[in-house]
């Protein structure tokens, strides 16, 4: 089986106003956190030398996955990033053709970063550019301006990536969907493979939260984000990008694997401060907490890293479970997961994992959902109808 690694660096030059990811902009800690982060590597290696990573559904295409996300990956000295990638690939003891990737940020998107983290092994760039108009990168805090995401597009192509990744936001105050389209060409002609387009969300606890707070449905109006959303989506297709997922979208043979493995409710491990993973029975995660890291990870015993994940967490600071799992939670999360997809919920995948028929378990939600026109049955699929994805969770919150 593959499996599936996701690892969190926890530093940013600045936070961004909208974002509510773990980060912080202490970067006194950076090599105190990536010689923890080595050795939590090293230890979860010799956990999980002897048994396979199992996935609960399906396994995306079967190659392993690295990600490194964050935070800013792209922030600190990519020694460290380098070190820490040469030690998951030997702990994990991942494919050659395995999927690796690493967020870079236009800002800190320096050639000769980009240069070595293709000679240490990532394959794959997602770049957060977030918009390609000046006005809209102001409005989001961004530290870069639209000349130097280009410049960092060029950039990643010079030094020899193909499997390019840039991130958009849509719904931002200013925007217009031509203005979208525009970036969008952009991308395509500099040659990016893979597009994700998130809509604005304004979170709680964030800078935007307590400035838009009092009036969030006056931003943009939901009518025309979802204008802007379809109209993105069609744009995209014309120009050959399939939108496999609500928010993501692939020319042919580029859709994120490691991404692909969340959907399928595959496991996957979790490395740093802020990291979230998901193993058997149990969610779990490490504390929004980089000096609570750094000293459990250079205390721990690897028998007790072995403990927590069979399901003893006594006495630690960072690692906790967030949830334990029943057969019905599993069963629930598929709609949850799997409706997010172009694809949508696989009738006969969910019946050799779980022995029982979808419409078995959830039968007045999809028939409610059908006819309200929501949802639709594809022989063996249920998937969104475009109506579905306007109204995406309030569809999935019947099967929740």
């Amino acid at each position: 089986m593959a499996r599936h690694i996701y690892v969190h660096n926890p530093f940013c030059a600045r936070k961004c106003p909208y974002c509510d990811f773990y980060s912080v902009t202490k970067t006194s800690l950076c090599e105190e956190f990536y010689h923890a982060a080595v050795r939590e590597a090293g230890i979860l290696g010799g956990v999980i030398s002897k048994t396979d990573g199992t996935n609960p559904l399906t396994d995306a295409d079967g190659r392993d996955t690295i990600y490194f996300g964050g935070g800013t990956p792209s922030l600190p000295d990519s020694r460290f990033i380098c070190e820490l990638l040469d030690a998951v690939r030997k702990a994990f003891n991942t494919a050659s053709d395995a999927e690796i990737s690493i967020e870079v940020n236009p800002s800190s998107a320096d050639p000769g970063k980009l240069t070595e983290y293709l000679q240490a092994g990532f394959n794959r760039i997602s770049l957060g550019v977030q918009s390609l108009d000046d006005g809209v990168l102001k409005t989001l805090g961004r530290l870069h301006d639209s000349k130097g995401a280009i410049e960092a597009l060029e950039k990643t192509s010079k030094a020899g990536f193909t499997n390019i990744s840039a991130d958009l936001i849509t719904g931002v105050p200013g925007e217009t969907l031509d203005g979208i389209r525009k970036d969008i060409q952009t991308f395509k002609d500099l040659g990016v493979k893979h597009i994700s387009t998130y809509s604005l969300s304004i979170e709680e606890g964030t800078p935007f939260f307590e400035k838009y707070k009092k009036t969030i449905e006056e931003l943009v109006p939901p009518e025309e984000e979802r204008a802007m959303y379809h109209g993105t989506r069609e744009f995209l297709n014309e120009l050959g990008y399939e939108t496999y997922e609500i928010s993501n979208s692939a020319l042919p043979g580029f859709k994120s694997i490691h991404n692909s493995s969340y959907w399928n409710s595959c496991e996957y491990f979790a490395i740093g401060a802020g990291a979230h993973g998901y193993l058997g029975d149990m969610r779990y995660g490490h504390r929004d907490d980089v000096r609570a890291y750094i000293e459990e990870m250079n205390t721990i015993a690897p028998d007790a890293y072995k403990a927590f994940l069979e399901g003893n967490e006594s006495g630690l600071r960072s690692l906790y479970a967030e949830e334990r799992l029943t057969v019905e939670d599993k069963m629930r999360e598929v709609p949850f997961l799997r409706l997010r997809t172009a694809e949508g919920i696989l009738l006969d995948e969910f019946k050799k994992m779980f022995g029982i028929e979808f419409e078995d378990v959830f039968d007045k939600a999809v028939k409610s959902n059908i006819e309200k026109g929501l949802l639709e049955r594809k022989e063996r699929t249920l998937r969104l109808t475009r109506s579905g994805l306007d109204l995406a969770n309030v569809v999935i919150e019947d099967f929740l």
